[in-house]
């Protein structure tokens, strides 16, 4: 595979236009939830950290695959152990990241003398849901994502990073809602 940074803008400028929309629509999703998190803020304090943290988890998840696909560690088979080991490590990385997290902004938030109209479970139970979900769908994404680029002989380092952080910005903003729609609302 020959690199060369005409070959990156011409196959990288039209996916980084795609993804600047997707952000817009994020935006305008955010945007119409407002009145939800004006009523309990510690989710509009939550929002960088959850779409942050996945964003991270997805893209670490990305480059080792990435990594593992050029050196020839991770075969394209859906199959392979070494794919799996990763995501399983991605997986068991968002829980306990989540978790602790959620703790901390839920006490930052308390004593900070915001106003709190959710205990701490169940905060902890709506961070670590949309955590957990999000990080399934990312980590799929970045799969997919680092498979299909590698097998086109795209470098999947051009595509995973930005993929993976608009589709964590975007489903972590619509996972929080509903969320929040299923266990507040």
């Amino acid at each position: 595979m020959i690199y060369s940074w005409k070959r990156i803008i011409r196959f990288g400028l039209p996916l980084l236009t795609l993804c600047v929309l997707i952000e817009i629509f994020a935006g305008t999703i955010l945007q119409a939830g407002q009145n939800i998190l004006l009523e309990i803020p510690i989710f509009l304090i939550s929002i960088p950290v959850i779409n942050s943290v996945g964003g991270n988890i997805g893209s670490i998840l990305g480059a080792r695959l990435a990594s593992g696909l050029h050196v020839g560690n991770i075969s394209l088979d859906i199959k392979d152990k070494k794919m799996h080991e990763n995501l399983l490590t991605s997986l068991i990385l968002g829980l306990i990241t989540y978790g602790i997290l959620a703790i901390i902004i839920y006490y930052i938030a308390l004593f900070s003398g915001l106003s709190m109209d959710i205990g701490l479970i169940e905060f902890i139970l709506i961070l670590l849901s949309v955590g957990l979900l999000l990080i399934f769908i990312i980590s799929s994404v970045s799969i997919l994502t680092a498979f299909l680029s590698f097998k086109r002989g795209l470098d999947p380092d051009d595509f995973v990073a930005p993929v993976v952080t608009t589709v964590g910005d975007t489903m972590g903003i619509i996972l929080l809602f509903f969320i929040i729609g299923v266990v507040i609302l």
